[in-house]
């Protein structure tokens, strides 16, 4: 069925909705909700955005709409959702069907049998890869200010724009050759770059700045790296016998190759050849002594590639990553890399290695420490963006080593305020709260402590706190706008990037105050100075904007409101209400909440949330629903519309809708006590709530997910404070799990257990009080609560025998349970099927033992 794209003038305006007496909801309404709104892109002149939404049983809607105007065009769920240079078209894929729309003239022009496309850098062309009979392709040219094909390239099979240029990079596989070609559009003339009677063209790749290309040919399991530059009028060929003579047993692996701006380095990968071996068997080989298991031996470097830099001009090969130091992280465009062996201090059971980290020099080869025994997450060690510093976290204080220098310079040791995470309560390395970037050429880095932001400068002359959050508990965030423009990531390891920032351009920034979770926008220009935006009660998320910064786009959402779409104006701070998803819930009440206040043995104060049936009646006494998963009181600032296809099950407007109150608690760590801990934060908030008078203290439900899995299957083994219980994708048994292995990772679950969310912070081994004290089926005879048990038989993150040995434990024990198995599920559930039935069986488990509802 042809789809058409309706063109709606709709009144958009500024404001609060006008009061109306809300209705009583119904169920039955559940499936008329999306279940996900997302600005997409934003236009380069800020004047148009896409916006998507989902909904579970008709899929996504498109819609492309005016941020300061009217106009919208609605269309089917598409592909490859794009805005020409100049803003003046808008393009996407439908069911194969290539949609223009010319967003000034509102005329729609159709391609169909369209598997790709791109716009021209300039704006002026667009290319789409068009199927034909059998396996015939052509690229269809298309004029897009006469709104014409300007030419047909036949048997087309890939193709790249030149950055700024109406020119094409593309791979033409006939009948007898396969051709590499650079195509002028505009003087509709090609040059022949390449050809070869047989074979495959791989990874077709422009430098930044269009003067040069690169790209692999492989024919019969031979590769060649091919370099082209017009600009130089020099061409050059890498081959394995150029290789050999460099690296004895190496040859060009398929990884792709990368280019840098200026087109005079190429980086790519060699790979060691493998020995042949007459007769191999199918075993694989596990030792004790391997710093490492055998799965994440074999992946951590499979086949051997070493990254090599080449030179093309000059035809010279050198090494980046080698057998000594094989992991790398780079900037194509940098002289260096940061180099360092992740093996080095293993085992430490950490999720990434620790490692003594260098610098190398890529031309001369020589090395330079920067600093011993560095915990290597991306989060701990950044580049600078122009590739004049390394700055690393270690122990409670930031670094900055000057690759110029050869200097270290502890930025915050004399700073009173900590630069560490405690908050998390997690063992194992302090985390910093973080290292977004630097403000323009490497002038000064930015940091992150608890609540603000602040800017040093590298040699620590300049030290200043941008924010002045702490004072309100008021925490500042840069807003990470990735639909903006596009950001310079490493090419190689790119945990390590850092982002360039300009405050003469203007930095958006995103606060939450901790008091109340209420979030707003401020804007950070010029002179440091601070200028607040707006705040408003709920979450700001998805923040986009254009160039000029003069359009800027967030979502707002409460869990008692459905998400809405914004834009702000910098200049005058009004607000105007772009999109409403899900507008007719707005009639219904939904619910309120309050923050309730409790505090522990030990005089630790912990606050919770707890939202209130929609239409309380402060005459009666409800059940209530207690959600958990370490700190959960902030999530009260999302939105998830009641619905029957939940990926965990679990709708809290589900239950607030249908007569529940619903908690979610804040929990407190002690490391080596996970479930306990659990306990003691979980029964602290819910007496807290029971001492209001309001909630039934026989008619309480306990729910979680994942870990809030495993503290809901710990709990009911140590309290019958709970009518019923539901435990998804849980750990159950502790020990087990601490010797199973994270299957996706190919890393054992003790990194986990040890120095992450379980927080015993030791091995079993040294501690094996702890871990059964803390297991919940060491203690399943004492389980008198009905749970539920879910999970999908192909997890690998929660091996789904935790939930298994758990079932068959109070099977045995002839203890109330029911265990979901769903068939070729992961760690959430993927089919709106599966969603359905888990969704109404976690509902009808709580209607029934916690309501007490014998019908269900």
């Amino acid at each position: 069925m042809r789809y058409c794209i309706l063109l709606l003038v709709l009144l958009i305006f500024s404001g609060s909705t006008v009061a109306q007496v809300q209705q009583k909801y119904s169920s039955e309404l559940n499936s008329l909700w999306s279940n996900g709104t997302f600005i997409i892109k934003i236009s380069k002149n800020g004047k148009w955005a896409v916006i998507e939404e989902d909904f579970p049983q008709k899929g996504r809607e498109i819609l492309v709409m005016q941020t300061k105007g009217t106009k919208q065009y609605r269309l089917p769920e598409s592909e490859w959702l794009d805005f020409s240079a100049d803003s003046k078209w808008f393009g996407c894929i439908s069911k194969e069907e290539m949609i223009l729309i010319d967003l000034e003239t509102d005329k729609e022009v159709r391609y169909s049998n369209i598997a790709t496309y791109k716009f021209s850098g300039t704006g002026n062309y667009i290319a789409a890869l068009q199927q034909g009979k059998g396996k015939l392709t052509e690229l269809l040219i298309i004029d897009l200010k006469n709104k014409t094909i300007a030419r047909r390239l036949r048997d087309v099979i890939k193709f790249e724009w030149h950055p700024t240029q109406n020119i094409l990079l593309a791979t033409v596989k006939g009948a007898e050759q396969n051709q590499v070609i650079r195509y002028d559009v505009g003087k509709e003339n090609s040059d022949l770059l390449f050809k070869e009677n047989s074979g495959s063209i791989e990874y077709l790749r422009w430098n930044g700045s269009g003067s040069a290309a690169i790209f692999l040919s492989r024919n019969e399991g031979n590769l060649q790296l091919h370099y082209f530059s017009k600009s130089e009028g020099t061409s050059g060929v890498l081959t394995d016998k150029a290789i050999q003579e460099k690296f004895i047993d190496h040859h060009l692996s398929d990884r792709q190759p990368f280019i840098s701006d200026d087109g005079k380095k190429v980086i790519f990968y060699v790979q060691k050849l493998e020995k042949s071996e007459a007769e191999k068997s199918d075993v694989q080989v596990w030792n004790s002594d391997d710093p490492w298991i055998t799965p994440r031996m074999e992946s951590s470097n499979g086949g051997r590639h070493f990254l090599t830099a080449w030179y093309p001009q000059s035809g010279e090969i050198k090494p980046i990553e080698t057998e000594a130091l094989p992991k790398a992280a780079m900037s194509v465009n940098h002289d260096f890399a940061v180099v360092h062996n992740p093996l080095q201090y293993e085992p430490l059971y950490k999720y990434y290695p620790n490692a003594d980290l260098y610098i190398k020099n890529i031309a001369t080869g020589d090395t330079t420490l920067v600093c011993k025994n560095q915990y290597t997450e991306g989060k701990f060690v950044t580049i600078s963006p122009s590739g004049k510093y390394v700055s690393y976290f270690k122990d409670t204080d930031w670094f900055v080593y000057n690759l110029e220098s050869g200097k270290t310079i502890n930025l915050t040791e004399d700073l009173e305020v900590p630069f560490q995470n405690t908050e998390s309560q997690r063992p194992g390395d302090l985390f910093p709260y973080g290292n977004p970037g630097w403000l323009k050429d490497d002038g000064y880095i930015i940091f992150y402590d608890q609540y603000d932001i602040w800017v040093l400068s590298p040699e620590g002359n300049t030290k200043k706190r941008v924010t002045q959050g702490r004072e309100d508990k008021i925490q500042y965030r840069i807003s990470r706008d990735y639909g903006r423009k596009a950001y310079n990531p490493l090419t190689i390891h790119p945990d390590f990037w850092s982002e360039p920032f300009n405050i003469k351009e203007g930095i958006i920034l995103e606060f939450l105050d901790n008091n109340n979770f209420d979030t707003g926008l401020a804007l950070w220009k010029d002179d440091l100075a601070i200028k607040p935006l707006f705040k408003t009660e709920g979450a700001i998320t998805k923040v986009m904007s254009s160039d000029n910064l003069e359009t800027v786009l967030y979502s707002s959402h409460r869990f008692n409101r459905p998400l809405s779409i914004h834009n702000v104006n910098v200049k005058t701070k009004k607000s105007q209400l772009l999109y409403q998803a899900n507008e007719k819930l707005l009639d219904y009440d939904l619910g309120h909440t309050e923050f309730i206040e409790y505090q522990l043995e030990d005089g630790t104060k912990l606050r919770g949330s707890l939202m209130y049936p929609a239409n309380y009646n402060p005459n009666i006494k409800y059940p209530m629903i207690v959600e958990i998963y370490e700190r959960k009181s902030v999530d009260i600032n999302q939105f998830q519309p009641p619905s029957n296809y939940m990926v965990i099950g679990i709708s809290l407007l589900n239950f607030t809708l249908n007569d529940y109150f619903v908690l979610y608690p804040d929990i407190e760590y002690t490391i080596g006590d996970p479930g306990i801990s659990a306990l003691k934060s979980v029964t602290a908030a819910v007496d807290k709530v029971l001492e209001t008078g309001k909630v039934d203290e026989k008619r309480l439900g306990l729910i979680g997910h994942s870990f809030g899995g495993y503290e809901t299957a710990f709990i009911v083994t140590q309290t019958d404070k709970f009518a019923a219980a539901v435990a998804g994708a849980a750990v159950t048994n502790i020990v087990s799990y601490y010797h199973d292995v994270f299957w996706d990772s190919r890393r054992t679950q003790m990194w986990r257990m040890e120095n992450q969310q379980f927080r015993f912070g030791d091995s079993f081994y040294n501690m094996k009080d702890a871990y059964y004290r803390n297991s919940p089926l060491h203690h399943v005879e004492n389980v008198n609560t009905p749970l539920l048990l879910w999970t999908g038989n192909t997890d690998t993150n929660i091996n789904w025998n935790q939930s298994v040995q758990m079932f068959l434990a109070l099977k045995r024990l002839g203890k109330k349970s029911k265990l979901l198995l769903y068939d070729d599920e992961p760690h959430v559930l993927m089919k709106t099927p599966n969603q359905m039935d888990l969704t109404k069986g976690i509902f009808n488990w709580m209607e029934k033992y916690v309501k007490k509802i014998d019908e269900i």
